[in-house]
């Protein structure tokens, strides 16, 4: 039977960030094989979990209540794509997904050398942190069909709201946040990245893979800070951009980071619904021109710090349900689609792709990278994604190839500044 879903506060919120021209609402994931896995297996694996996760099987309706509908199974292989092209591959990999087609994953295997799988998730359905489950969710659905053929996955069909962080506050720790933290998540900063005007303009991924005993470094040197790899990644983000603004001294810069609100949930890591519980949190950090590596990171570990004590990224989830609570989708949609300010430049870290739970079968990737949407000039990301013990660095745009070759050359310099 084809069923009816409604659509969340943030389904809504990630088409919008594409109707604003602030990115394509995709996330993407490739990852690296020296062999296998095999096709067959894999196809029906994909389409076994379009099955298995409703809200992948669906397709977007617009309208005066915007809700997900249900495809028929004979459309579910669609989401699968075999090819021997590299090109196609890489084409694939940047090309978007159309969400009011359905399924809501895409999947294409490079099968020849080098081997390869990239997976692409509509962002409406989930963040990075549900796009990570459901990988280690393939895996299982692979590794259990290519032993017994007959094998039916768990559905996943549970809550998608933002609710269920919501409910975890009172209402004073409620009211608080929203008079306190006003400014932690709608754009104030004006500093621009700069990237070329005009141009051929092409949706590319740049990336930079910073090796194992690189970031065993790196994190040896963290730990005896008291800092995270992620605090070094956005103290290398900060002293970059400071150089390539030709900041004054003085000169106060922003960066937003994605803050993943399942901390509040207290959960056990079981895979139970697909979602988008990410919020935004910004900082803030003046330029100190004599300062070295080490000073600007205890400041960004403070800034982080303080953060991290005073509910990070409530403001943003308290404001959303209270204006799509009071005012209704439309009127809603209507408000952020003037009100919203997306910041000239963030950084995001989707975390640690877990070797031991990325294995399909006999198979497991060598390397394996996580990065989110593609984003329209002028706004520029930083991402971080870290796999058995790797690191990878990935920036995403409609760019020209001047604008590649600008980010390629200041992600450099990010690797240049992180202490060897």
């Amino acid at each position: 039977p084809l069923m009816d879903y409604t659509a969340e506060i943030f389904d809504q919120i990630q088409l919008l960030f594409k109707a604003n021209g602030f990115n394509d609402h995709e996330l993407h994931c490739v990852l690296r094989f020296e062999h296998g896995p095999d096709p067959e297996v894999l196809r029906k694996s994909v389409i076994a979990s379009v099955g298995a996760i409703p809200i992948l099987s669906a397709r977007y309706v617009d309208g005066a209540k915007p809700r997900w509908t249900s495809l028929d199974p004979g459309e579910f292989g669609r989401a699968f794509i075999l090819t021997t092209a590299e090109t196609e591959f890489e084409e694939f990999l940047v090309s978007p997904v159309d969400e009011s087609v359905g399924p809501q994953i895409r999947v294409c295997q490079l099968d020849s050398n080098p081997f390869a799988v990239a997976l692409k998730m509509n962002h409406m359905i989930c963040d990075a942190a549900d796009f990570k489950q459901y990988l280690y969710y393939l895996c299982t659905i692979y590794s259990e069909l290519a032993a017994r053929p007959a094998y039916r996955p768990a559905a996943i069909i549970g809550d998608r709201s933002i609710r269920g962080v919501l409910k975890r506050f009172p209402l004073g720790v409620k009211l608080r946040s929203l008079l306190t933290q006003s400014r932690d998540n709608n754009r104030s900063g004006n500093h621009r990245f700069p990237l070329s005007e005009g141009g051929d303009v092409r949706p590319f991924i740049l990336t930079r893979l910073l090796e194992r005993d690189r970031i065993a470094a790196l994190k040896n040197y963290c730990h005896a800070k008291g800092a995270t790899l992620n605090d070094a990644v956005l103290t290398a983000f900060y002293r970059c951009l400071f150089q390539l603004l030709a900041a004054e001294p003085g000169v106060e810069l922003e960066i937003p980071v994605m803050v993943d609100m399942r901390r509040y949930l207290g959960e056990t890591g079981e895979f139970r619904s697909m979602t988008n519980l990410s919020s935004m949190q910004v900082t803030q950090l003046d330029f100190k021109p004599e300062e070295r590596f080490e000073g600007t990171l205890g400041r960004v570990k403070a800034v982080m710090d303080e953060k991290k004590t005073a509910d990070i990224g409530l403001n943003a989830f308290i404001k959303l349900g209270l204006l799509y609570g009071i005012f209704g989708d439309r009127i809603a949609d209507h408000r952020l689609k003037s009100e919203l300010k997306n910041p000239f430049i963030c950084m995001t870290n989707v975390g640690i792709l877990d070797p031991g739970r990325m294995t399909f079968g006999n198979w497991r990737p060598y390397d394996a990278f996580l990065c989110g949407s593609i984003k329209y000039k002028p706004y520029f990301q930083l991402a971080m994604s870290s796999y058995d013990g790797q690191l990878t660095l990935s920036a995403n745009l409609y760019g020209s190839a001047d604008d590649r070759d600008r980010i390629g050359s200041f992600l450099d310099k990010i690797e240049a500044q992180l202490p060897n």
